[in-house]
């Protein structure tokens, strides 16, 4: 070990010994030429204001050039500082530009009957609507406002149900789409059919949506506007119920356009069609395109969708917290896996959901979230417009025809009317406010107001810098005393027998 030690003190010794040769054979400075050094850079420099400082005989003059060169030295690096500043909070601004087309693609339309249960089903098991209300939580984070007697009985149903699946349940005794309750659908002249629909789960129960992405082979194109996509619902209030002491006191369809790789998002999003009206609606196209820079995450890929939306994200964010605290997946978020039962939403799901919500584990919005914003973005924005429907002769013929009462007509039946108002979609990019060759151009307009410098003067600088601080290397090192020298330990009388180490 202390032969160890030995050979790196005389390693280290041999470097210094080999740095000290080197930069003997240099010859330092006198004070003199570094002092001719220093003068004839500050005449000669392009840093302007540097010469009159050193080559004015009045100390007066001296000292006022002195506070000019100074101040002016500080407001170019509070300049500079603050234009660094700006560039990296990456300032955006947002372009609009309007393609013409003469095809354009339509997009899906997801429709929910507001009262979403059957009235026979209700009627047998009434505390179903509290049921869903707990199991759509997942969906759009809620208060839960029960009385006592909801409450009761249902912790009373669910202990006396143990297999009781809710989601067959909803599938079967919710909203149906059959020839009865789509009375007419027309898709630019051409006729549609329930079969044409896909369904969905919402936070309304069953859904049914148009043009889904998974559904067709090819996409739905249309090549004219001011015409669309007609429908005719009833609702028959009679068959379908809800409960208004939930706040659901609405009769008609509630719908939302998306596109057709994207999931439905009705939660602030939903657009109302009441009975007994004729709903028009007017679309538009718009892409908007973020910057990866900004808020959004290009390299965020969706297990359980084909493409990314932060609504899928966030239903995928949930499913992943909720699978592993409770060890189930709820049938109306996406991935695979057990099926939780009513008693895990009750002791489990729930609790987690509010957990979720007061740690932020799924976030949207910002670049570093969960969720970040989607960078490319299909928007549909609305323009409605209503109509009494039917008209009094309309009424007749309906009234005839599906062999119903006009009460009935007024009460029950509903018409919606998509279509796009110009065969064109409009690009919003969001792009940088301040661009590298911006940024430098700023900074050296700074640099050259201020200063009179440019790139050159930096180098300049560098370089006396660098020289200044090789000489003082030169002259530290040179003076640097021979500390790794063996001094022999002092002879002690009685250890005449002492091995010494050399």
């Amino acid at each position: 070990m202390e032969q160890m030690e030995k050979s790196k003190v005389y390693s280290e010794k041999g470097f210094l010994e080999k740095i000290k040769l080197c930069l003997s054979k240099k010859p330092l400075p006198s004070p003199t030429d570094r002092k001719k050094f220093d003068h004839d850079f500050a005449i000669s420099t392009s840093f302007h204001g540097v010469h009159n400082i050193v080559q004015n005989r009045s100390k007066i003059r001296k000292v006022l050039w002195l506070v000019v060169v100074l101040g002016s030295v500080s407001l170019v690096i509070w300049q500079i500082y603050s234009r660094l500043v700006n560039y990296f909070t990456w300032p955006t601004t947002t372009s609009i530009e309007v393609q013409y087309v003469e095809k354009m693609e339509f997009p899906a339309v997801t429709f929910c009957n507001l009262n979403r249960f059957q009235t026979e089903a209700v009627a047998k098991f009434g505390v179903i609507i509290f049921l869903w209300h707990i199991v759509s939580k997942v969906l759009h984070l809620q208060e839960i406002t029960a009385n006592s007697t909801d409450s009761r009985e249902a912790t009373d149903f669910v202990a006396s149900h143990q297999n009781f699946s809710i989601a067959e349940f909803i599938r079967n005794k919710g909203f149906y789409l059959n020839n009865s309750t789509l009375l007419d659908c027309d898709f630019f002249g051409k006729p549609c059919s329930p079969k044409d629909f896909a369904h969905v789960f919402t936070e309304y129960g069953n859904c049914f949506t148009f043009n889904h992405g998974e559904t067709i082979q090819t996409k739905r194109k249309v090549s004219v506007s001011g015409r669309g996509f007609r429908l005719l619902f009833n609702v028959n209030q009679e068959a379908f119920t809800d409960s208004p002491a939930l706040g659901f006191v609405d009769a008609g369809i509630t719908f939302v356009i998306h596109g057709p790789k994207k999931v439905p998002q009705f939660d602030g999003l939903g657009l109302l069609s009441p009975v007994g009206m004729h709903t028009r609606v007017t679309i538009r196209q718009v892409k908007v395109n973020t910057p990866e820079k900004l808020k959004c995450n290009p390299n965020i890929k969706l297990q359980n969708f084909s493409s990314y939306s932060t609504s899928g994200c966030l239903k995928e964010c949930k499913a992943q917290h909720i699978k592993k605290q409770c060890g189930c997946l709820p049938f109306l978020l996406p991935g695979n896996g057990i099926e939780c039962d009513l008693q895990k939403y009750y002791s489990c799901v729930s609790p987690a959901l509010d957990h979720i919500e007061f740690k932020e584990l799924c976030t949207v919005g910002t670049h570093n979230s969960s969720c970040p914003v989607s960078c490319e973005e299909t928007e549909y924005p609305a323009t409605i417009s209503y109509s009494s429907f039917p008209s009094q002769k309309a009424l007749n013929y309906l009234s005839k025809k599906l062999n119903q009462s006009r009460k009935y007509i007024r009460e029950n039946l509903v018409k919606i009317e998509i279509n796009y108002s110009d065969l064109n979609y409009k690009i919003t990019q969001q792009q940088k406010a301040v661009s590298v060759s911006e940024l430098l151009a700023e900074l050296g307009g700074q640099l050259g107001l201020f200063c009179g410098a440019s790139l050159i003067t930096i180098i300049e600088i560098i370089e006396y810098i660098v020289t200044s601080f090789y000489w003082i290397c030169i002259f530290f090192l040179l003076k640097i005393p021979d500390t790794t020298q063996w001094t022999p330990p002092p002879q002690h009388p009685g250890n005449k027998n002492r091995i010494e180490e050399c």
